[in-house]
């Protein structure tokens, strides 16, 4: 199959991201690099990065050791370690479901902000249960945050038909009837953390922006072309939140990942569940997520990446043209690459999901990120602990991988 028609199936898997303004063309549409004559320089240049703090550098024989090297190294690289503020939460409503009760809460993350979260208990549970932090997408659908994997009654049609696209099914609901405690929330930039561009005037806009927010003022609220018109304005205006994030001296995968360990915080605060078994899984922007918070935090004993591992050089060429701006962390290949900063939960056990018709990534980087953590576990002596799995798929979370990611889940956790 060529590597248009692999587009085309992903574009039909997840139409929300070429809805919302953000072309995903595959690299087979391109025969020249994206910069033309200035990509030979900057492939040099990622040739000229050393990757010291990868372990599999020769000079790292201790795994311990690496890692107290190598994981402050990536927190400084984040540019974002807010002030800790003791941990509360607010509980804002609780309802019964099928296998589960569902908790609604508000977690203190900041003095500036807090996180609406929402909690999955499940019923059978005896003692104290495993807790899995869920984590989001992106693709190109800022209305919808928790909602992509969590349903709720009376919900609009189009956050069910995201769903079903992306998902297949609520799967945190899935996770929680097995006996989970699952937490999600709404990441910085989606659902009630959506930048509220309807309150946008477009006349103070930049010129490039005008048309867009014109186009959301005369939608009506609450219709699949006003959810559209949100979706593609919040798209447009990625670079410019981008560009602030970086002009306030923080990176966007810095504020994730803080807001991310502190939903862990509340997770191993939770007396339902046993802080020395707490997981995490996630899908495209949420597998990035996951990457960065186990690169992060040594809690996590079992991750789950799905749709977001990938070698970086190989995506300089004609692949970062599909990514948003919530995945850059400057600095960062010059000392490792994507998948040896997420071996830095070694010993923690690493499941990595790959979409074998994901036009997101070239082959050879899905291929090589999963060898280069192979090598990495078997260097550490436990190669039974990383696991990478191929699936014959567009861009998606499918049921099948799912239950894969559930089986690991309860082998490890």
């Amino acid at each position: 199959m060529s590597y248009a028609m692999r587009r085309r199936e992903a574009l039909a898997c997840l139409p929300s991201l070429s809805a919302a303004g953000l072309p995903l063309r595959a690299a087979a549409d391109f025969p020249q690099p994206d910069l033309a004559n200035l990509s030979e320089t900057l492939e040099w240049i990622a040739g000229q990065n050393p990757r010291e703090f990868s372990f599999l550098n020769p000079r790292w024989k201790s795994l311990d050791a690496w890692k107290q090297a190598a994981r402050p190294l990536f927190r400084r690289l984040l540019s974002y370690n807010a002030r800790s503020e003791p941990l509360a939460a607010a509980l804002l409503g609780k309802e019964d479901r099928e296998g589960f009760t569902l908790e609604r809460v508000r977690i203190r993350a900041t003095a500036a902000y807090e996180i609406p979260a929402w909690v999955l208990l499940p019923r059978r549970s005896k003692g104290r249960s495993p807790g899995v932090v869920a984590i989001h997408c992106h693709g190109g659908s800022y209305v919808w945050g928790h909602e992509k994997i969590l349903s709720h009654p009376g919900e609009p049609e189009s956050a069910r038909q995201y769903r079903e696209r992306a998902y297949g099914r609520p799967y945190a609901e899935f996770l929680a009837r097995r006996g989970f405690v699952v937490l999600v929330i709404d990441g910085f930039y989606f659902g009630q953390r959506r930048l509220k561009v309807e309150d946008l005037a477009p006349e103070v806009a930049p010129p490039s922006l005008r048309e867009r927010l014109q186009k959301l003022a005369a939608a009506k609220p609450g219709t699949s072309e006003w959810f559209s018109a949100v979706d593609r304005a919040c798209g447009e205006y990625e670079h410019l939140t981008a560009k602030t994030i970086f002009s306030a001296g923080a990176t966007w995968p810095g504020i994730l990942v803080w807001d991310d360990m502190r939903s862990v915080d509340y997770l191993a605060s939770r007396p339902e569940v046993d802080p020395n078994r707490i997981g995490c899984v996630g899908l495209s922007i949420g597998g990035l997520r996951t990457a960065h918070l186990i690169a992060a935090d040594p809690r996590i004993k079992a991750a789950c990446v799905a749709g977001w591992m990938t070698r970086f050089p190989t995506q300089l060429r004609n692949h970062l043209r599909n990514h948003t701006w919530m995945i850059y962390v400057p600095g960062l290949y010059a000392a490792m690459d994507l998948p040896d900063a997420a071996a830095l939960t070694a010993p923690g056990a690493l499941l990595v999901l790959q979409c074998a018709r994901d036009a997101l990534y070239p082959m050879a980087g899905m291929k090589g990120a999963v060898e280069t953590l192979e090598r990495i576990y078997r260097k550490a002596g436990i190669p039974e602990r990383f696991r990478g799995s191929f699936h014959d798929v567009p861009h998606s979370f499918t049921p099948p991988m799912q239950e894969e990611a559930f089986a690991w889940f309860e082998r490890w956790l």
